[in-house]
């Protein structure tokens, strides 16, 4: 009789574990799915591969797609110094994107990073983003506000990608090179 009624708790124990995992499981499978159709909407400040040009970038980040795009500039920013050029005339901030793919990247060159003012605390673009997902949930109040500041020496050398690697090699080649005429020249003399 005692075998049997310990077998019974140990049975129900088990059943009741046994279930609170598979409720676990189905909420984090769930939530993957959702992770799957989620779009993600982010905005950041970039220098291109070469470090001529300082751009802002408008990136989908997350695997879903996003509809229905507004990107409302909160403060602008006259790219090129440019009167007639602000960022917020730009078409996909005045009209917005009806479809953003996955990794899908939008990219606005502003200015030369030898021509900002880096230390300016008011030198920053700020930017909202609203969007939907397929499932028009909409995504609202991602406010992104862009220092210029914080991307004055946030690069890499060399460059990440290949693209960038080679004027950056280039230019070393081309600077040893230039040493090494030098060098020939001053033998020579």
């Amino acid at each position: 009789m005692k075998v049997e009624l310990i077998l019974s708790i140990v049975l129900a124990v088990s059943t009741v574990c046994y279930t609170i995992i598979n409720l676990m499981m189905w909420f984090e499978s769930r939530a993957t799915r959702r992770q799957k159709t989620t779009p993600f909407v982010i905005a950041f400040l970039k220098t291109t591969d070469d470090h001529n040009m300082l751009c802002v970038h408008i990136k989908n980040v997350g695997e879903g797609c996003a509809k229905e795009v507004s990107i409302k500039v909160l403060k602008d920013y006259k790219q090129f110094k440019k009167d007639h050029l602000p960022l917020s005339e730009c078409m996909s901030f005045k009209n917005g994107v009806n479809i953003f793919p996955s990794q899908y990247e939008l990219k606005y060159y502003l200015d030369s990073p030898s021509d900002i003012d880096y230390k300016l605390e008011d030198n920053f673009i700020e930017l909202e983003i609203e969007y939907s997902d397929m499932n028009n949930n909409r995504f609202k109040n991602n406010i992104f506000k862009l220092p210029f500041n914080q991307i004055s020496s946030n690069y890499s050398n060399p460059p990440e990608t290949y693209m960038g690697q080679i004027p950056y090699y280039l230019e070393k080649l081309h600077s040893a090179f230039g040493k090494f005429i030098k060098l020939q020249s001053t033998k020579n003399q």
